[in-house]
C-alpha cells in the first residue's frame, strides 16, 4: 500500500466512464456501461510529478461519506490491490478552499505527463488558474472555471469531544456534549445544525473560529438536551396577551427542538399533519393568522373559548350558509331549542306601529265610537321613545 499528497485535475460528479476506461474491469450489465456507470460517481483525476506515468484516476474511499473535491485542492491518493483511493486532507485556514499541500506546476504554463487510454506519453497543459490539465484554456475560459475562494467563511470554533462535519460555505452539523451547556460540564447531548454563516463574522481576521448563532445564521435547527441553554430571542413586536405562560430566556434549557429561518414552511403532501403540545401551545404573529380548510373548521375545550380583539369579529357565512350560536338543529316556535334570532331595526319599527295603533285606538260605546285613546297614552309614547335601547352598539346580525 502506498499513500502520496495530489493535486485534484478533474471530478467526476456524473455517471461518466473516464478516459482511460480500458484499465477498469467491465460488467456484463449493459446497463452499467458508459453514462449509467455509477462506479466512476465521484472519482477524481490527479496530477502528481512522480506518477505522471502510471493510472492517475482514484476513487473515493468511502463513496457514502463524501465532500466532493474541487479541481486544485490537495487531496491524499491511497494505492491499494493497483486501485487508487482518495481521501480528504486539510491544515487549512478557510473551509471553503483546501489547497494545503501545492504539488502541482508553479509556472503560469509547463508541460507535464498525463496518461490517456490511447497515449500515455501524450504532451497535457496545466494553466496553474485552474490547475485542469488538457489543452490550454483562454483566460476567459479559465476564469469561468476557477471555484472562488471565500476566506470569509471561518472554522467553528469546537468543544471537548465534538464532531463537527463543515461545507463549504458556512454550512456545518455539529455533533456536542458540551456547547452551550449552562455550565460547560454537564453531558448535553446536542446536533446543531446551520446554513449559511453569520454575515457579521465575514470581516473577522482570518483563521477566528466562530460559533453558531442561532439569532444571526441564515438557518438553524438545534436538538437539545439536559443543561443546554439557547439564547433563542424572537424578533415579533406583538404584545403576549393571550400567551401569558409563554416561556422566559431562562426556561429555554433541557430537552428541545428549535428551528429559526426567515420562511418556514411545513406540508404534509399526503396525509394528516398533526401538532401535540403537552404543555400550551401558541401562535404568535406580526402579522395575519389565517386558517383555509376544505372541510369543517371544529375547535373543541373543556374550557372557555375567549375571542379577543382590539377591532372587529365577523362571523360571516356566504350564500345560503346559516349561522348557530348554541345547538344546530332545525329552528321551532316558542319553547323550542333552537329558534331564530331577531333583527332590531325590524322589532323596533313593529314595536313603533304597534304603540302607534294602541294610542290612536277607537272605542265603541252606547253613545257611539271615541277616538280617544287609552287613559295611558303618554306611558306607551314614553316606551316607544326608549325602544332604541334594545339594539346593541357593538353586537350586530345580518339578514
Amino acid at each position: 500500500m502506498e499513500s502520496f499528497v495530489a493535486t485534484v485535475t478533474k471530478v467526476y460528479t456524473e455517471f461518466d466512464k473516464p478516459v482511460n476506461e480500458n484499465d477498469f474491469v467491465a460488467t456484463n450489465n449493459e446497463d452499467y456501461i458508459g453514462k449509467n456507470d455509477n462506479r466512476f460517481l465521484g472519482a477524481i483525476e490527479f496530477y502528481k510529478e512522480s506518477f505522471i506515468n502510471k493510472q492517475n484516476l482514484a476513487y473515493p474511499f468511502d463513496k457514502n461519506n463524501i465532500t466532493y473535491p474541487i479541481v486544485g485542492e490537495t487531496i491524499i491518493i491511497v494505492e491499494i490491490a493497483n486501485s487508487n483511493y482518495w481521501l480528504p486532507y486539510s491544515v487549512s485556514q478557510i473551509p471553503n478552499y483546501r489547497e494545503d499541500i501545492k504539488v502541482s506546476q508553479t509556472t503560469k504554463e509547463k508541460d507535464i505527463l498525463t496518461p490517456d487510454s490511447s497515449d500515455k506519453n501524450k504532451n497535457y497543459s496545466e494553466i496553474k488558474s485552474t490547475h485542469t490539465t488538457g489543452e490550454k484554456k483562454t483566460e476567459s475560459e479559465a476564469s469561468k472555471s476557477q471555484y472562488k475562494k471565500n476566506e470569509n467563511i471561518k472554522f467553528l470554533k469546537p468543544k471537548e469531544g465534538d464532531t463537527i462535519i463543515s461545507g463549504r460555505v458556512g454550512n456545518t452539523i455539529r455533533f456536542s456534549e458540551f456547547f452551550l451547556t449552562e455550565d460547560g460540564k454537564t453531558s448535553s447531548p446536542g446536533i446543531y445544525i446551520r446554513n449559511k454563516q453569520n454575515p457579521s463574522l465575514d470581516n473577522e481576521k482570518l483563521g477566528t473560529l466562530v460559533e453558531e448563532d442561532i439569532n444571526k445564521d441564515g438557518t438553524s435547527i438545534y436538538l437539545t438536551s439536559n443543561k443546554s441553554k439557547i439564547p433563542f430571542k424572537e424578533t415579533i413586536k406583538k404584545q403576549k396577551v393571550a400567551f401569558k405562560d409563554f416561556p422566559s430566556s431562562d426556561k429555554l434549557k433541557g430537552d428541545q427542538f428549535y428551528l429559526n429561518s426567515d420562511r418556514i414552511i411545513l406540508s404534509a403532501k399526503a396525509s394528516e399533519f398533526i401538532i401535540f403540545g403537552k404543555g400550551n401551545t401558541g401562535v404568535i404573529t406580526d402579522g395575519r393568522f389565517t386558517i383555509d380548510a376544505d372541510k369543517e373548521i371544529y375547535a373543541h375545550t373543556n374550557k372557555d373559548i375567549i375571542l379577543h380583539t382590539n377591532k372587529n369579529i365577523v362571523l360571516n357565512s356566504d350564500a345560503s350558509g346559516v349561522v348557530y350560536v348554541g345547538k344546530v338543529g332545525k329552528p321551532g316556535a316558542a319553547g323550542a331549542d333552537v329558534q331564530r334570532m331577531v333583527l332590531a331595526g325590524e322589532l323596533i319599527q313593529l314595536m313603533n306601529e304597534l304603540i302607534d295603533e294602541v294610542c290612536n285606538m277607537v272605542f265603541a260605546t252606547p253613545v257611539g265610537p271615541t277616538s280617544a285613546g287609552p287613559h295611558n297614552a303618554m306611558v306607551f309614547k314614553m316606551i316607544k321613545g326608549k325602544l332604541s335601547k334594545i339594539q346593541s352598539s357593538r353586537n350586530f346580525l345580518s339578514k
